[in-house]
């Protein structure tokens, strides 16, 4: 049976062997156009230079893997170009986002601008709204005191907002609401001990002090949680019409305001999603997909770290559409884009990308499909068709 070309591709990339049959397909795909020659060229480049940092960091894995496996779903493909440009766009983001070396960038690093062309994008600072509506803007490296009274104290360090425990607990509990604009991110430590990871474009509220028999909060955007397990105090998350329950876990929930749905995927423990009048026990390494306009909800196992790497600095994605993929950047880095030609929306990409590098590598190798090119005016990011 023929294998697909990407798959050939991907094979030929991670040093996998071929046979005749399979050697003669790519030849016959490197031939059949002048851009598969230029792809066909590029492959070959692609496997020197990882030769070359494999012997020059052999301490470290350089460069990752790169696949990408064409969904056997009940869709068929829209795109007819796909086939023939796939491999070049997946091997582009390998280029780009896996070949570097790990050190380039590091976690820990604070990065306070990215740049695209010439254009700078700086990162706006998160912002809490205290129970009597005033502002406070979030530092992202120095240590400060934002509340500190008799009763509750909360402090920043290193990009993480920390609400001190209080051990007497006589008075009304008080909501305050953590901002994340688009272009930053933020975490939180609640008065529980539970730790938060917020993405960019994201709203919690959220109590200083947990009173009762349960730990509520409620999300807009995309957050990470480490609950602290307590059998007795269950920890529900509310974001749109879905409740997570939750006793101790580590769990993903993804409810952008103008997303169409609300996605909670469940790393390890156990969970409990109230999707409208379905409630839904999962297990771990699965997703509950709630549809917002339709009120139905849908439960399968998923690749976890696709849904969680952002908050490690980087993004997964596999068979992602192009309006997808510039949706997130809007968040991260605060980008204006407009699409002159909707129909370049639909191309797909599969790869992995960081979130702290220069973009314009990754503009580069979206423009190298010729299918799109990006042109910067002003603030404002163009995308239109060839």
């Amino acid at each position: 049976m023929k294998k697909d070309i990407d798959d050939i591709l991907a094979a030929y990339l991670n040093k996998a062997p071929l046979t005749e049959e399979e050697r003669q397909e790519f030849e016959v795909w490197k031939n059949s156009s002048v851009h598969n020659k230029k792809v066909g060229k590029l492959i070959v480049k692609l496997e020197k230079q990882k030769q070359i940092l494999a012997r020059h960091q052999s301490h470290q894995v350089v460069f990752n893997k790169v696949q990408h496996q064409v969904q056997q779903s009940k869709r068929k493909r829209q795109l007819i170009f796909w086939s023939s440009c796939a491999a070049g766009i997946i091997l582009f983001i390998g280029f780009f986002f896996l070949l570097r070396p790990e050190n380039t960038v590091t976690r820990t690093q604070t990065i306070n601008q990215t740049y695209i062309s010439g254009l700078a994008l700086k990162r706006p600072a998160a912002e809490l709204i205290l129970p009597d509506g005033r502002k406070r803007l979030l530092s992202q490296e120095k240590k400060a005191v934002i509340v500190s009274d008799s009763n509750r104290e909360m402090r920043t360090d290193q990009q993480t907002l920390i609400v001190e425990s209080n051990t007497i607990k006589t008075r009304e509990t008080e909501y305050y609401t953590i901002n994340i604009p688009y272009g930053a991110e933020y975490n939180l430590v609640l008065s529980d001990g539970s730790k938060i990871y917020l993405n960019a474009g994201s709203t919690l509220r959220y109590p200083d002090q947990f009173i009762g028999d349960k730990r509520e909060v409620f999300l807009t955007g995309e957050a990470y949680f480490e609950v602290k397990s307590d059998s007795l105090h269950p920890f529900i998350v509310h974001a749109s019409d879905v409740a997570i329950r939750v006793l101790g876990t580590s769990f993903n929930v993804n409810a952008y305001a103008e997303g169409a749905w609300v996605k909670t995927t469940l790393v390890e423990g156990r969970v409990e999603a109230h999707c409208g009048n379905k409630n839904i026990i999962m297990a771990p390494g699965t997703q509950v997909a709630y549809n917002k306009t339709t009120q139905e909800s849908d439960y399968f196992p998923v690749n976890v770290q696709q849904f969680i790497s952002w908050k490690e600095g980087y993004y997964e994605f596999e068979d992602m559409s192009l309006e997808e993929l510039m949706q997130i950047f809007t968040r991260w880095y605060n980008l204006n884009i407009e699409f002159a030609d909707p129909k370049v929306k639909e191309i797909k990409f599969s790869g992995r990308l960081k979130r702290y590098e220069d973009l314009r590598p990754l503009f580069e190798m979206l423009e190298y499909t010729r299918d799109v090119n990006f042109i910067i005016a002003e603030d404002k990011i163009i995308i239109q068709r060839k």
